[in-house]
């Protein structure tokens, strides 16, 4: 954690200091080093929030975009259940951070809890995706209509981690581009738009009217709903295989695995 309470008020980690966790309450130690961030870290190894991860550089980085107390906001649910929301802008936005890697039932509970969800992922954290994913996005085509928006087929790992996500899911690899996967995206059909980092900062600090939102403005022309999915051909039984030219067997076996992930 990046923030503890310390008589009251958010403080950051510092040598020596002790405080009290913003989620429980529970007691916390600054721990300060030379290879890991600043950070709070509770007494013993309890952790008060299970969708806590441990805190990275990348992380850290991305927090400091925002306003201090935007970061590491208590979310209560009306049965009670908290988290500890990476950011929560103005126009109550949660902002969340994934470096590791999530598993799908986790990141369904979080965009249920938040509701008003956005990833940020780390697109370098492994060492193929990054390459993976402009081959993948080298070999879609354009929208007529709109034609920064890319089309493609979801293949690739983090195609695979994150098409069925109901947020907003932005990839960070570590450029000046942002790609957002838009949440109308599905297993046949992948919708990436890049925006800039800085314009995705702007969208949620940058000064607005009080009923305007410049994010959902700018997103709300890409709101899209995909084609429906080219029907596969059926395969052909193989009591009629000796009936057909090898050449159209080919073809539809070409044509399916144009739809696998």
């Amino acid at each position: 954690m990046k923030f503890a309470l310390i008589n009251g008020e958010r403080k950051e980690a510092e040598p020596s200091l002790k405080g009290v966790c913003i989620g429980c309450g529970g007691p916390t130690l600054a721990r300060c080093g030379e290879v890991r961030v600043n950070h709070w870290a509770h007494q013993g190894q309890r952790r008060c929030d299970s969708w806590w991860e441990n805190e990275t550089d990348w992380h850290r980085a991305w927090k400091n975009q925002f306003p201090s107390d935007w970061q590491e906001i208590v979310q209560t649910a009306e049965n009670g259940e908290r988290h500890i929301a990476d950011v929560k802008t103005k126009d109550d936005w949660v902002l969340e951070f994934q470096h590791s890697y999530i598993n799908p039932q986790e990141r369904r509970s979080r965009e249920d809890f938040y509701k008003k969800l956005i990833w940020i992922v780390d697109g370098n954290r492994r060492i193929k995706d990054k390459k993976r994913f402009f081959e993948i996005l080298g070999d879609g085509g354009y929208q007529r209509d709109f034609p920064n928006l890319k089309s493609t087929f979801p293949e690739g790992a983090l195609f695979r981690d994150w098409i069925n996500s109901t947020a907003y899911v932005f990839f960070d690899f570590g450029e000046e581009d942002l790609w957002c996967l838009l949440p109308k995206s599905n297993e046949y059909y992948a919708f990436v738009l890049p925006i800039t980092r800085r314009q995705f900062i702007e969208f949620h600090v940058g000064e607005s009217m009080p009923s305007e939102n410049r994010f959902e403005i700018f997103f709300k022309n890409y709101d899209l709903k995909p084609s429906e999915p080219a029907k596969v051909p059926p395969l052909v039984p193989a009591t009629d295989a000796g009936n057909i030219h090898p050449n159209s067997i080919l073809r539809l076996m070409n044509n399916r695995r144009r739809f696998r992930l």
